[in-house]
């Protein structure tokens, strides 16, 4: 009993003396994390920028820029410039540690974007990586909604050097990066951090354009040496549902939708040219068979004579084939597939099966399958187009 009240004087006498200790302010407990860990931002960092219109006019050029990575032509002073980025990731909409600049402007051929990443260059995280693989670098790039429906964008991310990552985002599913468009783009690094400067031809895009029809944009920079800092043009809540949950984007922040997306305008009188795209094939094959010498009696009647045997070749045989795409329109596309040679996909990785009542299922990377693919990824499977091995002839239209 004296032991046990001994126990609760000494514990109150140590809560005493602690009480007593000055404890740090929270300004002194934040000024002690790493800039990136600081959930109130870095130090002497500004406040996060005022509230900005969510929905911007994007003015058009009469001469287009050169795509060379370095924005100082005179044709980007008439651009929109997006600035007063909000740091999303690990922050939640606080003051960006670097400043992001993007110009965007468009003509009746191409939308034009220009990004400034502010930086030091010594300290830039850029790769000559492979098309669809800048993880690991420092990134921009945006989301581009072009029906503005809030379900379905697409994906284009440039590192430092300008290699490309695209594909399409559909909420609720995640990205698919096996949809390659076509576009130009370049990055340099510069005393000032980075720049990269992107054209991307609208024959490449399935869009709505017309008078004050709007675009969904979400624009965003990753900073990979700040914990993973995700920097966006708009604030994005973490209360609001709808997340992206990219596999190489925000995977880990939880954050972000295509229904906080900010909004350009101003897209009018492009041209919309019937776009043919051909995709011919040849496979050439020749096959042959091992014959006898001389007739298999002779072997029998004398078991000593060996035959030596002769291969004979058969007539070279030719298979032609053809890949087609119409884009009817901006919105309509049809493909055409005749006798289709899937010779010039590449090969898939190899795998292990370690359980054979399971199908593996590989992407799909075959022209013809590609466009509209989105539709049937479900989690239930419903159209599994790998399975389609070897067709004589297919047609599909695909619209919105």
């Amino acid at each position: 009993m004296r032991l046990f009240l001994l126990l609760i004087i000494l514990l109150s006498g140590a809560l005493r003396v602690a009480s007593q200790v000055p404890q740090p302010s929270q300004p002194e407990l934040a000024g002690q994390l790493p800039a990136a860990m600081n959930p109130n931002g870095p130090a002497g960092a500004p406040a996060p920028p005022a509230e900005k219109p969510r929905s911007v006019r994007i003015p058009r050029l009469e001469n287009p820029p050169t795509v060379d990575g370095r924005l100082d032509e005179e044709v980007w002073k008439r651009a929109l410039v997006l600035k007063d980025f909000y740091q999303v990731y690990p922050g939640d909409n606080i003051a960006a540690s670097r400043a992001t600049e993007v110009l965007v402007a468009y003509d009746a051929q191409s939308l034009y974007l220009g990004f400034r990443a502010y930086d030091d260059p010594s300290q830039v995280r850029s790769t000559v990586a492979k098309r669809d693989n800048i993880f690991e670098d420092d990134y921009v790039g945006l989301f581009l909604d072009t029906f503005n429906d809030r379900r379905k964008a697409y994906a284009l991310f440039f590192n430092p050097l300008g290699v490309q990552q695209d594909g399409i985002l559909t909420e609720g599913s995640g990205e698919d990066f096996s949809v390659d468009i076509v576009m130009r783009s370049k990055g340099v690094l510069t005393e000032n951090g980075y720049t990269v400067e992107v054209s991307i031809p609208f024959e490449s895009l399935r869009y709505e354009a017309g008078k004050d029809k709007p675009w969904g944009i979400h624009v965003m920079r990753r900073i990979k040496r700040f914990n993973n800092e995700l920097d966006s043009w708009m604030p994005i809540s973490r209360e609001r549902s709808g997340r992206l949950g990219m596999s190489g984007h925000i995977t880990e922040d939880k954050s972000g939708s295509l229904n906080q997306a900010g909004e350009i305008i101003g897209l009018e009188n492009l041209w919309q040219g019937r776009t043919l795209e051909l995709i011919p094939s040849l496979t050439l094959s020749e096959s042959g068979r091992r014959k006898r010498a001389f007739p298999r009696s002779m072997a029998l009647s004398d078991p000593t004579l060996r035959d030596p045997g002769r291969f004979i070749n058969e007539p070279i045989t030719a298979d032609p084939g053809l890949n087609a795409k119409l884009l009817i329109t901006p919105t309509v596309t049809l493909d055409v597939a005749l006798n289709p040679d899937f010779a010039q996909v590449e090969a898939d990785q190899t795998v292990v099966v370690a359980n054979q009542r399971f199908p593996i299922f590989f992407e799909e990377k075959r022209p013809f399958f590609l466009e509209g693919k989105e539709i049937f990824e479900t989690p239930l499977t419903p159209v599994h187009t790998r399975a389609i091995i070897d067709p004589d002839y297919a047609a599909k239209l695909t619209g919105k």
